[in-house]
């Protein structure tokens, strides 16, 4: 697949030969570096990459020389990191940016509000995904505000780039592997951490004072389910009080209490980072593990993805939704061989056909 530069005018200019690219994209980073010879410089700021056909590609926004090594780094956002950088606001005297309608219309109307038509379209297919009333947070990044309003109804945000460069973004379900597959402990570095008694019931405090001030309890069943219907009590219920004295109304503060309690109630966790020699998985996908002496398994949502592409030659690298420690960048300015020696694809401990 060929990589191929724009001018700042994003009309296409030549396909680019004997470089390292790296990008980062989901929870955090979410930009590229473009390391060639310094005398190959081809590309100005403004310019697009892009590998048609893949999300992979972002608009150049400066250059480095490394006049050492005769290197030239370009520097930039992902169609990811140009998303980031706008904020979703609510209209003029609204609370809230209030959306609704199937998916894809929906990020079609973000587009446009975020003045980004002449580079992003959304899929005209119908994703099957309904948004029925999303207030979405306010002043929230748009790449961000999108894939939380995307996992209320299970799916995700999928960008692929057209022949002609524009990016197609797409509202798709999410997958759950863990229904066909989990990873071995034996093959794939892991940590899984188990709680049996997680918070299950979270009061939340908004704003007022004493008597005044405003209260929401909400709880957890033994599915997970959050509600204001309280199933555990005695020794099986463990509180917890959530302070967000800022919140400006009684929906705000539920909001956030349950994507607050949510985190809680997560009795098994783990924390993975692994190669793939395959682009399978997605942002926003859920794969599972299992730890083969005590049986324990866990299931996570990827939350961010690290490409490297040297030639012709590509390795992927997955981050799930509990990781703290942060993964440390592929860097460009690392040199491998003319064909790289890429990490076995962990074995897969079951897949049921």
């Amino acid at each position: 697949m060929d990589l191929i530069y724009t001018d700042r005018q994003h009309f296409d200019v030549g396909v680019l030969h004997d470089y390292t690219f790296d990008l980062a994209f989901g929870s955090d980073e979410n930009d590229f570096e473009l390391t060639i010879d310094k005398g190959n410089h081809c590309c100005e700021t403004g310019s697009l990459l892009y590998i048609e056909g893949t999300e992979y590609g972002g608009v150049v926004d400066g250059l480095k020389v490394v006049t050492k090594n005769d290197e030239l780094t370009y520097k930039g956002r992902t169609w990811h990191g140009i998303l980031a950088s706008k904020v979703l606001k609510p209209d003029n005297g609204q609370d809230y940016l209030i959306l609704a309608g199937e998916a894809n219309a929906v990020i079609d109307s973000l587009i446009k509000r975020m003045g980004l038509s002449n580079l992003f379209i959304a899929s005209s297919v119908d994703s099957g995904l309904e948004i029925s009333g999303y207030s979405m947070n306010r002043y929230i990044d748009a790449y961000t505000g999108i894939k939380k309003m995307l996992e209320t109804v299970s799916g995700k945000l999928k960008f692929s780039v057209s022949s002609n460069g524009t990016v197609i973004l797409s509202a798709v379900p999410a997958v759950d592997y863990t229904a066909d597959e989990q990873f071995d402990s034996d093959l794939v570095e892991m940590e899984i951490e188990t709680t049996c008694n997680a918070v299950n019931h979270l009061i939340c405090l908004g704003k007022g004072e004493l008597a005044q001030r405003q209260v929401v309890h909400l709880y957890t069943d033994k599915n997970g389910k959050i509600s204001t219907k309280q199933t555990f009590k005695g020794l099986e219920e463990v509180e917890a009080v959530y302070d967000y004295p800022n919140a400006e109304s009684i929906e705000e503060l539920t909001n956030s209490g349950k994507e607050k309690l949510a985190k809680y109630a997560v009795s098994n966790s783990v924390k993975m980072d692994f190669p793939a020699e395959e682009n399978i998985y997605d942002i926003g996908d859920i794969v599972g593990s299992r730890e083969n002496v005590t049986g324990i398994t866990a299931s996570e949502r990827i939350t961010k993805k690290v490409e490297r592409k040297i030639f012709y030659y590509y390795l992927w690298r997955y981050v799930l939704s509990r990781q703290r420690r942060r993964m440390r960048r592929l860097s460009s300015r690392s040199r491998l061989p003319a064909i790289p020696t890429l990490p076995m694809q962990p074995r897969l401990l079951s897949r049921r056909l």
